[in-house]
């Protein structure tokens, strides 16, 4: 009897013992009420914001980490590449650094990235370690292997040569507003040239938005520019050309075929006579070589502009709608056009990281923020999903809710999240670690993008997809591509473009201040002689200041890109 007693008071010990330690745990994995607030500061080259990221997906950081973050981006504070090199200069970029590849190379050297190894091989991040190792073990070689400095995003485990669109469309394609191309009779587009006559029609059919706000055909931004005018050089993806990789030289989707900036009678320069000859129509916004990001999808959002190469831009018709205050885009074909198509990249799509500045104040934390946005609820988190709030399971699928539905902008978040407008408090990082068409456990492997749901699709007809569907006999947009085979695909490679050599970078610095304005200059010429004559003088000075040496380097990236992806497309069988 006594050793029953002893055996219950032991239990009863262990029990609590247990329950204790249970109760630890959970603490630990809610985390925030055991340490202290932490503000971190972060460099977000492609976050479109400046400040707090409050509102409710701030609360939810506060909640599940206790931190929130002070974000500082150079096209928001409209200073260009000054804020990054006077930060750089003064050796503390930011505690999460978000950058391009090249770029964490040259923070590498200067001694201001972080080596996440040690962190790593404790194996307390086990989300970030198993769905990003092969990305930033791979990068690790731009490092000579001494660490791991960085991390690559939107890194996916879907095929590298299947199109990685954007919701049911393509990355880049030819998007119209399309209730005023329906109005307009949805005439067949002949090439470019004819894609201008069209557009002009849609703007002389409907010269002002419901608040006299003058239509254009094109609107862009300079924020992204980079030593050649965007808005020209990501049409080049309509000739066949992919668009990442590098700032004078564009290659084709199998590697086989390239094209360089200052090519007298290059796609490049054919890209900038064809806008020039739209913006002589009067269908550019004339303030698209000033105005910068938000400004210009703004001006989306109030459907001014009739036509975008992005989906994000504007709403596309597959995409959940409300007709009052949003207006339709849509992808339509033109006739002789094969569009080039990014493909998924296990080692990350586009060519984008986030690492951590070698003066943060809680490496550790950062790392945990890191491995929580991949985690199967961080990354629902990313991409506004909340179950209970934005979707719920229903038969083993998932389904938005009618507040997931609602399109409002304005819609209120949860008082249990904060409040606020929903879509003023979502992440403001704009860059996921992890691809939001891959798929998440908590979905039961439906992708982690809602408009990808079976059940969205079903719940998203609108007058205007029905008409689509009907016209195009096709579901969607990437269908259409693929069944009429009018897309090829740039297969995603474990090619990690160099960093330039010092000499190269100055070299390169120095064209852009030239190749920029120039760029514009030709966009907004007035006659063809004025085209000329500013492309003839930028072909002039290029030389001193050191483009066939670029040029010569990039050809050498070129050439090795080349054989990443013929090798890419033998191991899959292309």
């Amino acid at each position: 009897m006594k050793r029953v007693k002893q055996l219950t008071v032991l239990l009863a010990v262990l029990f609590a013992l247990l329950a204790i330690t249970g109760c630890q745990k959970k603490s630990a994995a809610a985390g925030s009420g055991e340490r202290e607030f932490y503000q971190v500061e972060v460099f977000g080259t492609y976050a479109n914001f400046m400040g707090i990221n409050n509102g409710w997906w701030g609360e939810v950081l506060k909640k599940e980490l206790n931190m929130e973050l002070n974000i500082i981006n150079p096209a928001a504070a409209g200073t260009g590449d000054t804020l990054y090199q006077t930060r750089t200069a003064a050796g503390n970029l930011g505690e999460i650094i978000q950058v391009i590849k090249p770029r964490a190379v040259d923070l590498w050297k200067a001694g201001l990235l972080l080596d996440m190894k040690p962190m790593l091989d404790t194996g307390k991040y086990p989300y970030l370690q198993e769905k990003l190792h092969v990305a930033y073990e791979r990068f690790a070689e731009a490092f000579d292997g001494k660490g791991i400095y960085a991390i690559p995003g939107r890194v996916s485990i879907k095929p590298p040569t299947t199109p990685a669109g954007r919701d049911l469309g393509p990355e880049i394609g030819t998007f119209l507003r399309y209730d005023y191309y329906v109005d307009i009779g949805s005439p067949e587009i002949n090439g470019l040239e004819g894609l201008l006559d069209v557009l002009d029609k849609m703007v002389k059919a409907h010269p002002v938005n419901q608040n006299g706000d003058k239509n254009y055909a094109f609107s862009s931004f300079p924020d992204w520019d980079n030593g050649t005018v965007r808005l020209a050089r990501e049409m080049l993806s309509c000739l066949g050309y992919t668009y990442d990789t590098g700032d004078f030289a564009w290659i084709n989707h199998d590697g086989t075929k390239r094209t360089y900036f200052m090519d007298d009678n290059g796609e490049y320069k054919q890209m900038l006579r064809l806008l020039n000859k739209a913006y002589r129509m009067g269908l550019v916004d004339p303030d698209s070589a000033t105005q910068n990001y938000n400004q210009s999808v703004a001006k989306y959002y109030d459907g001014r502009i009739m036509f975008g190469y992005w989906t994000f831009m504007a709403t596309p018709i597959f995409n959940r709608i409300d007709l009052t205050r949003r207006s339709p885009y849509a992808f339509v074909p033109v006739k002789g056009i094969t569009y080039n198509n990014q493909g998924y990249n296990p080692y990350g799509y586009e060519n984008n990281i986030y690492a951590i500045g070698s003066k943060a104040k809680h490496p550790e934390r950062i790392m945990e923020f890191y491995n929580w946005l991949c985690s199967p609820r961080g990354i629902l988190y990313f991409n506004s999903q909340i179950e209970g709030v934005t979707y719920e399971m229903r038969d083993g699928q998932p389904y938005l809710t009618e507040f997931g539905l609602d399109s409002d902008p304005d819609k209120q978040a949860p008082a249990s999240l904060g409040g606020g407008t929903w879509s003023e408090g979502i992440q403001r990082l704009n860059y996921p670690m992890t691809h939001q068409d891959d798929p998440n456990e908590l979905l039961n492997g439906f992708p982690i993008n809602s408009n990808m749901w079976p059940s969205t699709m079903e719940l998203n007809k609108n007058e205007w997809n029905t008409k689509w569907r009907e016209f195009y006999k096709a579901e969607t947009p990437l269908e259409y591509l693929v069944n009429n085979k009018l897309v090829v695909v740039t297969p995603g490679t474990d090619y990690v473009i160099p960093n330039s050599p010092s000499d190269i970078q100055t070299m390169r610095n120095q064209l852009k201040a030239i190749t920029d304005p120039a760029g514009w200059q030709m966009l907004y010429a007035k006659t063809d002689a004025e085209f000329e004559s500013i492309w003839r003088a930028m072909k002039a000075q290029i030389d001193d200041f050191g483009y066939q040496e670029v040029k010569a380097f990039d050809d050498k990236v070129l050439d090795e890109l080349s054989a990443a992806i013929q090798r890419t497309l033998r191991e899959a069988g292309k």
